[in-house]
């Protein structure tokens, strides 16, 4: 049980293997010294003493001898391992070689132990050395010395004799001894695998604790860059959007009211120019740390840029005359914050607030136009003698009905075939195409082209873009088929609705399609954007592996402007990152823009994730995205929007040249 028990303690060490080994060779040398020693005292007295009364003084002397041995082997810690042990086996050897001469048979029995003990404690080698020395011992004493040991059949011969006991001998201590000795090299390899094997976990182990760390803090970075102001680390335009597109959505639907105010400091600038920019930015902290302290927990201070902020205040829903009370109370607290001078250095800095308000709800669809209307009272309230509160008034009917004018007549372009897609061309450092996006437009019979920014909202608040995304799939599968027919094998990006991706039969629909249009799915990529983790994520895990399954490859759309995608990178069946136009429009010379971009491109190079930089329209930003290891571009500086035709007609001419 205690050799048991030092093996799993062996087993267990993270030594390399010869010294785990060693190390419960040794505690096995101990105990068998200890146990033999122990014995040895309680057995040898009263086996001295039998020998004596019958004048056996050489068995008496002998065991005494044997004993003192053991004793010495025992507590003399200070020989090496390798002393004490062939020390033991020596005693085992010459017992047994004298009890060859004065006690006969018996003495095998120490004879097998001693090669025996010699694989277990030292090795195969010194194991083969005691079964050659144990076979020349009975072999020459056994014969010369005439031992009392006889084989019937052959008591004329004596030689003859000593050759069958000791070959017989010699087997079985053999058989015994490679036993042992096997045993004991296989459990070498044995921990050696299991070193191995432990090395390679506990490598595995650190290289992921090590990337995850570097995820987490580059997420980190990449969201206090992406979503946070570096002057005063108040929100920026981004979190405002996000959270005023939340708030707006829960106010039109009746489960939460709000304000919005668009602060501009009056005589900014003029503190600006006279103080100099480093008291601006004093300045322009110490605002925003009174305008946090004003507001409560759920209230956003955010900051625009240069002196404006923003003020988001959701309340419990109300009528609209208790919606206008609320702001007025917002409004008012502002006022008289900045009622007060701001002391910075000493010196007192008198700053007032012109606030443009608005209440959400009503007939803003999105963040940005709430935040258009909030800026547009603002400048109402400046140009009434700043100091002043000027509420935004819309003309709601009217807009209402451009609306949804627009959005039935969204209906007739879908049936009567106004929607076309066209093609953008993406490029890799070189300028070869090394794909294309499919870009959705509308050219209206009266209206001429429609943006998509304009009606795909409309589509998406009003399901229409469920149809609009089945044709879009429908057209974007055929026009695959017809450039790999035409020689340009090249990668097709669809983009992909988050509604659309839902849907439960979303993915056997779009097999379906595939399949009809003889499509090559290895050269078709999904484009979603970060919404689409927002719910249910292990279904939409699924169901991209699903398709990823079929050769179609995924890339995360608008990639740094949500919240979700950071966290489930690894888990998802990603080919490539698209990096936010926001980002490029002012790359390389706004910093923070850039330090978001070598970080998107950093992490995606870790990842081994293809990135594609949207909005490329500079040779700066694309010679600065080529530097720093971007895949691919897509911008008006490489190739506008085209019609197929006109795509395959320019790729002919280019050809030819």
């Amino acid at each position: 049980m205690k050799a048991t028990t030092l093996l799993q303690r062996a087993l267990a060490s993270t030594a390399s293997e010869p010294e785990v080994l060693h190390d419960w060779r040794a505690r096995i040398l101990s105990t068998i010294l200890a146990f033999v020693a122990v014995l040895g005292v309680l057995t040898a007295a009263p086996g001295i003493w039998l020998a004596a009364q019958q004048d056996l003084w050489g068995i008496a002397w002998v065991d005494l001898a044997a004993l003192i041995w053991v004793l010495v082997l025992w507590k003399s810690r200070r020989l090496s391992y390798e002393a004490r042990t062939w020390n033991l086996l020596a005693l085992i050897y010459l017992i047994g070689v004298w009890f060859l001469f004065f006690v006969g048979p018996v003495s095998q029995i120490y004879l097998i132990a001693f090669p025996v003990m010699a694989a277990l404690l030292l090795g195969l080698r010194p194991a083969l050395f005691a079964l050659v020395v144990n076979a020349v011992t009975l072999m020459t004493l056994g014969y010369l010395g005439n031992t009392d040991l006889h084989v019937a059949g052959f008591d004329d011969r004596p030689f003859i004799e000593w050759v069958v006991i000791t070959i017989n001998f010699l087997f079985v201590n053999a058989v015994i001894t490679l036993s042992c000795a096997v045993l004991l090299q296989q459990l070498e390899r044995s921990l050696e695998r299991q070193r191995e094997i432990a090395q390679s976990l506990a490598q595995g182990q650190d290289d992921l604790r090590r990337l995850n760390t570097e995820l987490q803090q580059a997420a980190q970075a990449l969201n206090r860059l992406a979503y946070y102001d570096e002057l005063t680390s108040l929100p920026n335009r981004r979190l405002l959007m996000d959270r005023l597109n939340q708030a707006q959505n829960s106010a039109r639907r009746g489960t939460q009211g709000g304000t919005l105010l668009y602060l501009d400091l009056d005589r900014f600038k003029n503190i600006n120019d006279a103080r100099g920019h480093a008291a601006g930015d004093a300045l322009l902290v110490a605002v925003a740390q009174r305008l946090v302290g004003l507001l409560r927990e759920e209230d956003t201070v955010a900051r625009l840029g240069g002196d404006e902020f923003v003020i988001l205040s959701p309340h419990s829903p109300t009528d609209a005359l208790g919606e206008a009370r609320a702001a007025r109370v917002v409004a008012d607290k502002v006022r008289e914050a900045f009622e007060r001078p701001f002391i910075l250095d000493g010196q007192p800095y008198d700053t007032q607030a012109s606030i443009g308000v608005v209440v959400l709800g009503g007939t803003a669809q999105h963040a940005e136009e709430l935040l258009r209307n909030a800026d547009t009272a603002m400048y109402r309230a400046k140009s009434a003698g700043r100091n002043r509160v000027a509420y935004f008034e819309a003309e709601m009917q009217r807009e209402v009905e451009a609306k949804l004018k627009l959005e039935s007549e969204l209906v007739q372009a879908i049936e009567q075939n106004q929607l076309d897609l066209h093609l953008q061309s993406q490029v890799d450092a070189s300028g070869e195409i090394v794909g294309v996006e499919l870009l959705l437009r509308w050219t209206h019979p009266t209206l001429g082209a429609i943006p998509p920014s304009r009606f795909i909202p409309i589509a998406e608040e009003s399901n229409l873009i469920l149809s609009l995304g089945d044709w879009v799939l429908e057209q974007g599968c055929r026009i695959q088929r017809q450039l790999r027919e035409a020689g340009h094998p090249v990668p097709v990006s669809i983009n992909v609705s988050p509604q659309q991706f839902h849907q439960h039969d979303f993915v056997e629909h779009a097999l379906a399609l595939l399949d009809q249009a003889q499509a090559d799915p290895t050269q078709l990529i999904f484009e979603v954007t970060e919404g689409l983790l927002l719910d249910d994520l292990e279904q939409t895990i699924e169901r991209m592996e699903a398709l990823a399954e079929r050769g179609i490859r995924f890339s995360i759309d608008d990639f740094g402007t949500g919240y979700s995608s950071l966290a489930y990178l690894k888990r998802l069946p990603l080919h490539e990152l698209k990096i936010d136009r926001s980002f490029i429009t002012d790359t390389p010379d706004d910093p923070g823009d850039t330090a978001i971009v070598q970080m998107i491109l950093s992490m995606a190079r870790h990842l081994e994730l293809k990135v594609v930089a949207e909005g490329v329209e500079t040779r700066a930003q694309s010679d600065f995205l080529s530097s720093h290891g971007c895949t691919a571009q897509q911008g008006y500086l490489h190739a506008r929007p085209q019609s197929l035709e006109r795509w395959l007609a320019n790729r002919g001419r280019l050809e030819r040249a």
